[in-house]
This record gives C-alpha cells, structure tokens and sequence, in this order.
C-alpha cells in the first residue's frame, strides 16, 4: 500500500479533484517529445510494480490518468490492483470503436520560413543572432539547434569581428548565449575552429600570466 496522493503534490499535479489531476496528467505527458516513455516515468513515480511496458502510447497515457484517479479517490493504494486496474480500463477504451475520434491525429506539423514545426515548438532567432531555430514549449532549444548556433556566433565573433575574439572569449560567448557548461562550450568551439577555420593571423590564445615566486 502507498500513499501516492503526497508524490503527486510534489509533482505538482492538482489533488484538488480526480478531473483535475487527470487533466494534468495528460498535459504533462501530451507535451512531451517521447509521451510514451513520459507516461512509463509518470507511472513508475507513482506506483512500484515490476515491468511497466507499453506498445501504445495512448493506452499508457490513459493507465497514467487512471492511476492518478485512483490515488486521489482513496488515501492509499494497493500499487500491483491499481495498476492492472488501470492498464485494463485503458485498453478497453484505447480499442473502442466509439472512442476512435479521440485518436484521430491530424498532421502534428507546420511549414513555418520552409522549416517543420511540430506541435508546441517555436522557430526562433535565438542567442544574440538572426538565425532561427526550432524552440521547444519549454523553452529549450531542439536539437541540432546549438550547433546551428555556435556556427553563428563564430563566424561574428571570431570570423568577422575586429579584434576576433579569443578562444577563451569565444568559449565565454558560447556559455553566455547558449547556456552551456566550460566543458562543453570548449568542445563546441573546437568544432567551429574545425570546420570553418580561423581568422586572418589565427585565434589569438590568451597569454598565461607567470606564477609568483
């Protein structure tokens, strides 16, 4: 037995009502990349039961819903009862044919400036540039897009700009801009550096200050 109501309160999903709570549930799976293995997470936080493993999205989307009725209906819960419970009445209305528009799933994308958007996400000009990328609903930059970006804030910065930037300067930029860590910015301007080369008379390193005696 588990009293799962506490841990969706820290995963702020409303308690307030069981509608509630299954409609957070849906969206917080919905808007993710991957709502399958978002919905096997969501279950797995809830209850502890062996195996948790779906072929169908909806169907574990739906178990993900139904356990989160289960949890705030009663103050604890038998995991191993609620969660067949759940997988069943899911895969009963998954199969319906009466509920088959409730899975109709129109085109996901738009072509926006000749580039696919899908669902929730933004093409947008990001870190100080002109150049657009595809931005999540949270925020977070796609992937591919960094790389996209980095390129950018080179050929500025260290191709173009007078004085070029120092690698370390660069490196600065790249943590500044596109919230990156030390070590990965220095990774990221290595590869600018490889592929489209240095400026006129090279990066200029930045000059090691001598130790103290």
């Amino acid at each position: 037995m588990s009293n799962a109501k506490h841990v969706l309160e820290r995963m702020q999903i409303r308690t307030t009502s069981a509608s509630a709570a299954v409609q957070d549930v849906r969206e917080r799976i919905v808007n993710e990349d991957d709502p399958l293995a978002a919905a096997v997470k969501f279950i797995n936080s809830i209850v502890t039961v062996p195996n948790v493993t779906f072929e169908d999205k909806h169907i574990a989307r739906i178990t993900a819903q139904c356990i989160a009725e289960a949890a705030i209906k009663a103050d604890e819960i038998d995991d191993l009862a609620v969660y067949t419970a759940s997988v069943a009445r899911a895969t009963i209305f998954r199969n319906s044919p009466a509920n088959a528009y409730f899975f109709a799933e129109a085109d996901p994308s738009e072509v926006v400036d000749g580039v696919s958007v899908r669902h929730g996400e933004e093409l947008k000009a990001m870190a100080g540039t002109d150049v657009k990328v595809l931005v999540k609903s949270n925020g977070k930059i796609k992937k591919g897009g960094k790389q996209v970006l980095a390129a950018e804030l080179y050929r500025k910065h260290v191709l173009e700009a007078t004085p070029a930037a120092t690698n370390q300067e660069f490196i600065a930029i790249l943590e500044k801009n596109l919230g990156m860590t030390k070590s990965g910015a220095t990774t990221y301007a290595y590869n600018c550096k490889k592929a489209q080369g240095e400026p006129a008379g090279g990066i200029v390193k930045a000059k090691k200050g001598r130790k103290a005696k």
